[in-house]
C-alpha cells in the first residue's frame, strides 16, 4: 500500500470518528436543551366534590280516625191497653148483665167502634145450641164477644145483656188488648199471678174442656194447665149458651 492510499484512509477514519463524535455530543446538546429549556407542568388531580344528596322530606300520615258504630235503635210498639171495659163476674165495665142490650152496644161501640161481626136477633134452634131464652144475638170485635138473650139469671122477658167471653182462640195477639180484672189480671198471665193476685181462686185441672179456673165474684176463665208457668187463655163471665 502506497503512502498515499494510506493517508487517504486514515483521513477517512478520522473524518467518520469526528462525525460520530460531533452527531453524538449534537444529541446531547438537544437533550439538555430540552431538558433544561422546557418544563412540563403536571396539573393537580381535579378533585369532584361528592353529589349532595338531599333527603325526601318525610311525610307524615295523618292518624285514622275509625268512625263510632252507628247503633240502631229499633223503634218499640206499644200497644195500648183499652180502658173502660173492666172484666168482672158482674159485667163488662159499666155495661152490666142484664143491662138493655141496645144500651149495652152502644156503650161499647163508643169504646171499640163498630163490631167485627153481628148475628142479629136469631132464634136458638137455629143454631142447634142449647142458649137461655127464645132469641138471641152474638155480636163479637175479633176475641171479645157478646152474648145477648131475652131470658137468662140476669133478666126475663127483655133483650138483654148475658153473657161474654174474652180470648183469641190459638194465643195469637189479643184484638182488643189489655182488658183486665179490676186487679190488672189479664190474658196471658201465669197461673202464679192468678194466685197471688187472688189467693182465693180455685184452679181446676183439665175435666175434659180444658183446665179452669173461678174467682169469688163469678168470673171464671180457661187456662193452658195448672202448673204455676201455665197462662190465662181466656176470661168468661154471665151465663152463656151450654150453660
Amino acid at each position: 500500500m502506497t503512502t498515499c492510499q494510506t493517508l487517504a484512509m486514515t483521513s477517512r477514519r478520522t473524518l467518520v470518528a469526528a462525525i460520530v463524535v460531533l452527531s453524538t455530543i449534537a444529541a446531547a446538546c438537544s437533550n439538555e436543551t430540552s431538558s433544561s429549556g422546557t418544563t412540563t407542568t403536571t396539573a393537580a388531580p381535579t378533585t369532584t366534590a361528592a353529589p349532595t344528596t338531599t333527603a325526601a322530606p318525610t311525610t307524615t300520615a295523618a292518624p285514622t280516625t275509625t268512625a263510632a258504630p252507628t247503633t240502631t235503635v229499633e223503634p218499640t210498639t206499644t200497644i195500648a191497653a183499652v180502658e173502660g171495659l173492666e172484666l168482672s163476674g158482674l159485667g163488662l165495665g159499666d155495661a152490666l148483665f142484664g143491662a138493655d142490650a141496645d144500651g149495652v152496644l152502644q156503650y161499647v161501640q163508643s169504646i171499640l167502634g163498630p163490631p167485627s161481626s153481628d148475628t142479629g136477633w136469631i132464634d136458638p134452634l137455629s143454631l142447634g145450641a142449647a142458649c137461655p131464652g127464645t132469641e138471641i144475638r152474638f155480636v163479637d170485635w175479633t176475641d171479645l164477644y157478646l152474648f145477648f138473650t131475652n131470658d137468662s139469671p140476669a133478666a126475663t122477658g127483655v133483650r138483654h145483656f148475658s153473657s161474654f167471653t174474652y180470648g183469641p182462640p190459638f194465643g195469637a195477639t189479643i184484638v182488643p188488648f189489655g182488658l183486665a180484672t179490676a186487679a190488672d189480671l189479664g190474658v196471658g198471665d201465669t197461673v202464679a199471678t192468678l194466685v197471688g193476685t187472688y189467693p182465693t181462686a180455685v184452679v181446676n185441672p183439665d175435666d175434659g174442656l180444658g183446665a179452669t179456673f173461678g174467682l169469688d165474684d163469678g168470673l171464671y176463665g180457661f187456662l193452658t194447665g195448672t202448673t204455676e208457668a201455665d197462662t190465662i187463655i181466656a176470661f168468661v163471665g154471665g151465663v152463656g149458651c151450654g150453660e
